[in-house]
């Protein structure tokens, strides 16, 4: 056996490096393929080209062809799953910090990646079409299992999640969210005149926020301001907030709004008092009270309410919270043991039956987890409080609740490209953002 220097060092260098993905992922049956490796650079007892076969010429390049694009598949996905993804942001829910129309890459190393439930997939198509039709299967149906990632979730992360809410969808309406439709329409109605479909963790819809809470907090917003442990956090410098902002008789000015970088399109006017609602940061609002236009210019806080908004969380008659006066409420980490009782059964109802797996009933005062009865209950999982930074135009925990560990999929670490969907690709390309950590 006549092997160069070169192809020995190769072969050790291929062999590190893939037995360090199977250590990481402990598939350890992976190894076997060292042995491949091994000949493939050294002992050479199998031609792996084909060429000593007697194979067709063209069979073997369609062969040959045919395995380059398998193994491009397979890189390809194996970076999506394991190290870094690529997101658009859709909606202006986390203005300013990101925008829509702003391209970012998700660190799927952060937190470690979180494996598929659903395997069996048609790679680079969507998970599902109009009609509803499924691209992947659901066997096998793999549980939650995370490998090692080089942190934990820390509080103002921007994190990348599964929808919490997206278990169940409507075909005729896909961007609705299925229980907000339950809680306008009720169950039996949209059950029967429309078609519904259920998603498991790692096929719903992605969304991205910022996270407020870590597993254990309590969370409190009093008149807008947050609170987590009882200390208030402080505004992010880009974060934006409702503000009513009166003139004297006429509409701002568009240069006004161009200097501030705020789009028209974005401004809403009533003529009729001379009212303008626009969604600011605080530095944006201290600049426009100054201008001769402006009569006054008022944050929005939003009062606690007379009667029950079904969109709060936790969706019951009796909390009357809103975005500005919400809690408190406790964030489930693992290990933790709760009290159960009939006030906070609607706050842990959904935690302990859909995202832990429990069958759990309210019958006649009494609590039953499994057919029995509780007075509490220990979580299995970490919960996280995430809330977007457009704080009155983002739908977050403060309307659909906790993010379970078992939904985080990564963290948002930079923006590579970034377009005003407003406008063509190339006209709207917003070249201060190209490249930009996020914060």
């Amino acid at each position: 056996m006549n092997t160069s220097r070169g192809r020995r060092i190769w072969c050790a260098v291929v062999i590190v490096i893939w037995s360090s993905l199977i250590i990481w992922t402990n598939a350890w049956w992976l190894l076997l393929f060292n042995l491949v490796i091994f000949d493939m650079f050294i002992t050479r007892r199998i031609d792996w080209s084909l060429r000593s076969y007697r194979v067709p010429r063209t069979v073997r390049r369609i062969i040959e062809w045919t395995s380059y694009i398998l193994i491009a598949i397979i890189a390809t996905v194996a970076i999506k799953i394991l190290f870094v993804e690529a997101y658009k942001i859709p909606t202006p829910s986390m203005e300013e910090s990101l925008k829509a129309g702003d391209y970012i890459f998700v660190s799927k190393l952060a937190y470690g990646p979180k494996l598929p439930n659903t395997p069996v997939s048609w790679p680079f198509l969507p998970d599902y079409f109009p009609d509803g039709t499924k691209t992947y299967s659901e066997k096998p149906l793999l549980p939650y299992r995370r490998l090692a990632g080089f942190s934990e979730v820390r509080r103002g992360d921007v994190i990348v999640f599964s929808f919490p809410e997206g278990d169940s969808m409507v075909v005729q309406y896909p961007g609705q969210n299925y229980y907000s439709l339950i809680r306008q329409y009720g169950r039996p109605y949209i059950k029967e005149h429309f078609d519904i479909i259920t998603h498991p963790v790692d096929r719903r819809e992605n969304y991205i926020k910022r996270c407020i809470g870590l597993p254990g907090d309590t969370i409190e917003i009093i008149d807008g301001e947050v609170m987590v442990n009882q200390s208030p956090v402080q505004f992010r410098p880009r974060q934006k907030f409702k503000f009513y902002v009166k003139t004297e008789t006429k509409q701002l000015p568009e240069h006004l709004l161009d200097s501030l970088k705020i789009h028209k399109n974005e401004v809403t006017y009533n003529p009729a008092n001379s009212l303008h609602v626009i969604y600011l940061t605080i530095n944006q609002s201290e600049e426009l009270q100054y201008f001769p236009e402006v009569r006054s210019i008022q944050r929005f806080i939003e009062p606690v309410l007379s009667f029950h908004n079904p969109e709060i969380f936790p969706h019951d008659l009796r909390f009357r919270w809103t975005n500005d006066q919400f809690g408190p409420v406790v964030i489930p980490c693992k290990g933790m043991k709760v009290a159960l009782n009939t006030m906070n059964y609607p706050i842990y109802e959904r935690t302990i039956g859909v995202y832990e797996g429990n069958d759990i009933r309210l019958n006649k005062g009494r609590i039953l987890i499994n057919g029995v009865e509780q007075e509490q209950y220990t979580f299995s999982m970490d919960y996280y409080f995430v809330m977007g930074d457009n704080r009155h135009n983002s739908a977050d925990s403060r309307h659909w609740g906790f993010v379970p560990e078992d939904h985080l999929l990564g963290k948002a670490v930079a923006i590579w490209m970034s377009s005003d969907p407003g406008d063509s690709f190339v006209g709207g390309l917003r070249k201060d953002r190209i490249f930009r950590h996020i914060k």
